[in-house]
């Protein structure tokens, strides 16, 4: 019955969350939501029709694409929520977006993966957790910011959008080039062995890094 109330409920849920719900179908007069409404009933009274209690059906796969489906777009709404929360402190303490996004926003998004990093070190994988370390960052820079951003033209009609570039900006692209450099040139030296030292200097650069975007931030802006 959980199925098959998600079948009628998720539809709605994304076509709402994603502001298309009030969109109309080709030049017609209908409505997303109300092609939604008399779609997702029938096709859970097909799900009813095809599937028993004890043996899953055939297209049972198929739920675990759609559930992945409905938890990104509940990503998206919490992240939209975040962001319209950080936007809400920096009116208030006077903060750009781009300190908010490198301290408040950076620490919450990497807790989680400092958690899985350690705990897969300390169970005997410390490659698998040192490759996360880089693995993690590159992925939310290809896809979390190739996707949107690919959408974001193809919506605007193939026109590019406008980045306003300001001595922040600059400052983040230093710090994060200063970063992957080091790393570069210090672990061929070092044959891949990270010891403490490397964390150690690591953790200096990033320092340096943040007090420098603290004083850009307070004194050139």
């Amino acid at each position: 019955y959980l199925t098959l109330l998600q079948c009628v409920t998720a539809p709605l849920f994304i076509v709402f969350a994603t502001s298309t719900a009030l969109d109309t179908v080709g030049s017609t007069e209908l409505y997303i939501y109300q092609l939604v409404l008399v779609l997702s009933p029938q096709v859970a009274l097909v799900i009813a029709f095809t599937s028993r209690f004890s043996v899953p059906p055939v297209y049972n796969p198929v739920f675990s694409f759609l559930g992945f489906i409905v938890s990104v777009v509940w990503i998206y709404v919490i992240a939209n929520e975040l962001v319209s929360l950080l936007k809400a402190f920096g009116v208030m303490f006077g903060l750009t977006d781009a300190i908010l996004g490198l301290t408040v926003l950076a620490w919450g998004n990497s807790i989680g993966d400092l958690i899985a990093d350690t705990a897969m070190a300390k169970r005997g994988h410390p490659r698998t957790g040192f490759s996360a370390c880089f693995g993690g960052p590159l992925f939310n820079l290809l896809l979390g910011i190739g996707l949107p951003f690919t959408i974001q033209i193809l919506r605007n009609g193939g026109h590019p959008i406008p980045l306003h570039f300001n001595v922040m900006t600059l400052a983040l692209s230093a710090g994060l080039a200063v970063s992957l450099v080091f790393s570069f040139l210090v672990l061929p030296v070092l044959r891949f062995y990270a010891a403490k030292v490397y964390g150690g200097l690591l953790l200096g650069i990033y320092v340096i890094f943040l007090i420098a975007c603290l004083i850009v931030e307070f004194t050139l802006l």
